[in-house]
């Protein structure tokens, strides 16, 4: 490359990036196609235009700090500890996908604790505001930040390339899918196909509905790529499955629970494990009336719309009653039913200390159910006995 391409195109990629990941989008969704996508939008409310124009002039104005990061790369003497190669035999071709995955995921990691760190209320006003002025996001606001966070935010590419040796091809494929899912995140519309509801991804990966819910309530659903971290640290938001939903019955209309579609292979195992005598029991099992000790009262597990939920009903303690007569104390919420009577990714609310975390159930047997959650860097199991079968 001469000096001459090297200089300017940082500045052609940046705002070629922006203008075809966001501008297009935006475009096709917010000024040719609206009522025909209105199905598909997660607010029903509409943006003002002063708000596409100040996320325009944000954008563009952070562009100068990602340019500037990418020159600083470049022209100093970071560069000479990046770990970029650019022959393609330098590693194994299997490592230029392999360590994309890995950026992402460092990626990830990095974005939700910078972006729960700003939420501080000592840090958010001169920190995060003016991202959040997007109450209703559209594309053009995937770098409408204020200079500090634009900062912060540029500054994984350097950490990046310090840390983990990658092809340039892995850098353009790592730069590709952070923005297109930063563009999606903001798009404010829902654009998932119908059966990512039902897959496994969607237990992985977060959706335009997850940050649009970020974006509206202020609080929770803190990550970028994947709901790990809010799963484990317990911030995702209570709401967000059943807003997905609500959004899906909206774009499909109702739909009934699918069970997972096994391929062909697997189901002649299956009815050979059940003949066997060796088949889990009926995932339907958990439903019912449990004893929690700790909680001190009845939790009625029941199913709605393929998961299950846990209602605190009445108290062991007749004193206690009055305390939760007339609440709708939700103990469980969003549990799916897995292989071997296991339940996962839902939320264990926690009583005695009123907070939420991440958790699993699982049925040892017909009258005991265990209960796994975490907090942060705390987890807890607790034992449930159903009541009725030895437990008076």
């Amino acid at each position: 490359m001469t000096n001459d391409t090297v200089t300017v195109l940082p500045i052609i990629m940046n705002l070629a990036r922006y203008a075809i990941f966001a501008g297009i989008p935006f475009l096709f969704f917010y000024v040719l196609f609206p009522e025909k996508f209105s199905r598909h939008k997660i607010q029903h409310r509409l943006a003002r235009h002063k708000d596409f124009i100040r996320e325009l002039l944000h954008s563009l104005k952070n562009m100068v700090i990602i340019i500037g990061v990418a020159y600083l790369i470049i022209h100093s003497s970071l560069g000479g500890y990046s770990q970029i190669y650019q022959e393609v035999d330098t590693y194994p071709l299997w490592w230029i996908p392999v360590s994309a995955l890995l950026a992402l995921i460092l990626h990830d990691a990095y974005f939700y604790w910078l972006h729960r760190t700003i939420h501080h209320p000592k840090l958010f006003r001169w920190a995060h505001a003016v991202h959040h002025k997007s109450t209703n996001p559209s594309p053009l606001a995937a770098y409408s930040f204020n200079l500090i966070e634009g900062f912060f935010e540029a500054l994984i590419g350097i950490i990046v390339i310090l840390l983990i040796p990658m092809h340039l091809s892995a850098v353009a494929l790592f730069a590709f899918i952070g923005f297109l899912f930063n563009v999606y995140g903001h798009l404010g519309y829902e654009i998932a196909p119908r059966w990512f509801r039902h897959s496994f991804l969607f237990e992985i990966f977060n959706t335009s509905v997850h940050h649009n819910l970020h974006h509206r309530k202020f609080k929770g659903n803190y990550g970028l790529y994947f709901r790990f971290w809010d799963r484990v640290m317990g911030t995702e938001h209570p709401q967000y499955v059943q807003t997905y939903d609500r959004i899906q019955a909206q774009r499909f209309g109702e739909q009934k629970p699918q069970a997972a579609k096994w391929p062909k292979v697997v189901l002649p195992l299956l009815l050979w494990v059940s003949l066997s005598g060796f088949s889990p029991s009926g995932t339907s099992d958990i439903k019912g009336e449990w004893k929690d000790e700790e909680a001190g009262g009845i939790i009625s597990i029941y199913e709605k719309n393929g998961r299950y939920y846990g209602k605190l009903v009445r108290a062991l303690d007749p004193a206690d009653q009055a305390k939760i007569a007339g609440k709708n104390i939700m103990i469980f919420r969003d549990f799916q039913a897995t292989d071997e009577n296991q339940y996962c990714c839902g939320t264990i609310f926690l009583p005695r200390y009123q907070k939420t975390a991440a958790g699993t159930l699982k049925m040892v047997n017909p009258s005991t159910l265990e209960v796994k959650g975490s907090y942060g860097i705390f987890s807890k199991t607790k034992i449930l006995t159903r009541v009725g079968v030895g437990s008076g």
